[in-house]
């Protein structure tokens, strides 16, 4: 993931508009459902011949609320989307952009103080696209949450509603804002536990530029990793078993890390090593 700058973000969306109707491949998308703290749609293209759908939910916070990532931290509310419909449908994955550090009186989330979109994959019965509804329910945040829910109809016939090429690059840009999966250059190297707490070694792309590493796991933790060091080319964390929450046991709970480094992120599933006997 690299930064999108607003310049990158309107000539991306001219350049993938342009393609898009040379192809004559659109996306459509839905109005906007409003409450307070800001507004969201959805946006979808037509299904593929086995019944692939890519689509997207938009959120757009208003100044000064948030919303969540996939793993939100104790306050907060991660999106949550299904899909019905005339036939058999069903959401088969959400991917989530990178993430910040958001700072609610003394609890760390993990969330977006901006326009961010969730890229969608559904899935329906191959054939002509059936009758949808897709139901979004997101926290919206600001000196309070606000559970924000909304379903979206989408026609059986996509010329039901306004389809356009700029709707089908949004969906290509987004996909530009994910974290990336770990790679030679980029990975978690170690995770293992001792009697003093959890050490991490990682291989990063460009370490000392901006280094962040996050743990977050589905029981609502948020671990804020300390500043760490390089040793033998190596990036090494040491994370206190005080910092760690006092009834999380950090060998089980769906334990997740990203890491952010220059002008990259990485997200990946953390096993962790247990102490040994």
């Amino acid at each position: 993931m690299r930064p999108l700058t607003r310049h990158f973000v309107v000539a991306a969306i001219a350049a993938f508009a342009l393609a898009g109707t040379a192809r004559m491949s659109f996306a459509a998308a839905t109005p906007w459902a409003e409450d307070t703290g800001g507004r969201m749609r959805v946006i979808l293209t037509p299904p593929t011949d086995d019944g692939t759908i890519e689509a997207a939910l938009q959120i757009e916070p208003d100044p000064g609320f948030i919303t969540y990532w996939r793993e939100p931290g104790e306050s907060g509310i991660p999106p949550q989307i299904t899909v019905t419909g005339t036939g058999p449908a069903r959401l088969e994955a959400i991917e989530y952009p990178v993430p910040k550090r958001l700072k609610i009186a003394d609890v760390t989330d993990m969330g977006y103080d901006g326009p961010v979109t969730f890229p969608l994959t559904l899935k329906v019965a191959p054939g002509p696209l059936p009758s949808l509804t897709v139901t979004a329910f997101v926290g919206l945040c600001k000196d309070i949450c606000i559970p924000f829910q909304a379903s979206f109809d989408i026609p059986a016939r996509a010329a039901a509603f306004e389809e356009t090429p700029v709707d089908k690059a949004i969906l290509a840009v987004a996909r530009t804002t994910l974290p990336e999966r770990p790679s030679a250059d980029f990975r978690v190297d170690e995770a293992s536990l001792s009697a003093d707490g959890l050490r991490l070694a990682l291989t990063l792309p460009d370490p000392g530029t901006g280094d962040e590493i996050t743990l977050a796991n589905r029981l609502g933790y948020i671990v804020e990793a300390p500043a760490g060091r390089m040793e033998n080319g190596q990036y090494l964390v040491d994370i206190p078993l005080s910092a760690l929450p006092e009834d999380a046991d950090p060998e089980k709970g769906d334990w997740l890390l990203l890491a952010k480094t220059g002008d990259r992120a990485m997200e990946t599933p953390l096993v962790i090593a247990p102490a040994p006997p």
